[in-house]
């Protein structure tokens, strides 16, 4: 009796096993031609940041039904290490072409600089460059030393403001909207590279200014017949340009117009008595 409940039992189980798995591969048929079958695709392990280089730390693949798949998507993770996203990548998202690009020509300051303009690079220290406090946006004046008489009498020389009002493209490396690290091998270990981080890279020596070409000719000249420049900082939202005289020696050395006046008399100076 026991036998023929335990068989009744497992023919049951069996069928109803069947019917389960019957029931899964229908629907399963159902949903692939519905959705189409399951594909790999690239995403984003974690969010991604527009201009963050891709690598194994923010890739992984995914598997999705292939109607899902989007246009420029890609299966191997090794298509785009190396690239530079352009926007922003949000976590399981998956990347496409049209938001990453491979680095070359087009990644670099050249894409930077307004159609007309020109990037010319100047040397500059503490003093000159004020403090070294000035970062890629920055809108600046520029200063030169002149000797018109070439005598070097100091008495002659000039301190003039040869531009106004213009963009700082780079201090040193670092760049507007540009790549946010440079790779650097280690010394003792060839196979190993650092990521350094140009958004604190303070120890630039030279800074880099967008000019018009006529603009650029007279920083060329002012850096390398004049001595250097000085760069002074403004604010970005003021871009007047004002007419300037030069400043000379003499300015120095002539007296204060208020001193040359002699003192005030009395009865400026005594308040009036009150009514």
């Amino acid at each position: 009796m026991n036998n023929r409940a335990f068989t009744i039992s497992l023919v049951v189980a069996v069928l109803a096993v069947s019917m389960v798995f019957s029931y899964v591969s229908s629907t399963e048929e159902a949903y692939k031609a519905q959705y189409g079958t399951e594909v790999a695709v690239v995403v984003a392990k974690r969010p991604i940041k527009e201009l963050d280089i891709l690598d194994e730390t923010n890739l992984t693949t995914k598997s999705i039904p292939s109607t899902f798949k989007q246009p420029g998507a890609r299966s191997n993770i090794k298509d785009f290490i190396g690239a530079l996203a352009i926007a922003p990548i949000m976590k399981e998202e998956q990347v496409t072409g049209s938001k990453v690009t491979q680095l070359g020509a087009r990644t670099g300051l050249a894409r930077q600089v307004a159609i007309g303009k020109r990037a010319v690079t100047v040397r500059i220290n503490d003093e000159s460059g004020v403090a070294k406090l000035i970062k890629p946006g920055d809108r600046v004046d520029v200063l030169a030393t002149v000797d018109p008489s070439g005598s070097g009498n100091k008495l002659l020389v000039e301190m003039r403001t040869i531009i106004q009002d213009v963009l700082v493209l780079a201090t040193g490396k670092y760049v507007t909207n540009t790549v946010p690290g440079i790779l650097e091998t280690d010394p003792f270990r060839q196979d190993q590279k650092t990521k350094i981080p140009l958004s604190e890279y303070t120890q630039y020596p030279n800074i880099t200014l967008e000019v018009d070409p006529f603009q650029a000719q007279r920083v060329v000249f002012a850096s390398a017949n004049l001595g250097g420049v000085y760069l002074i900082l403004r604010n970005n939202d003021d871009n007047a340009k004002e007419e300037l005289s030069k400043t000379m020696m003499k300015d120095f050395l002539d007296k204060d117009p208020a001193a040359a006046a002699g003192p005030r008399p009395a009865s400026l100076l005594t308040p009036p008595p009150s009514r």
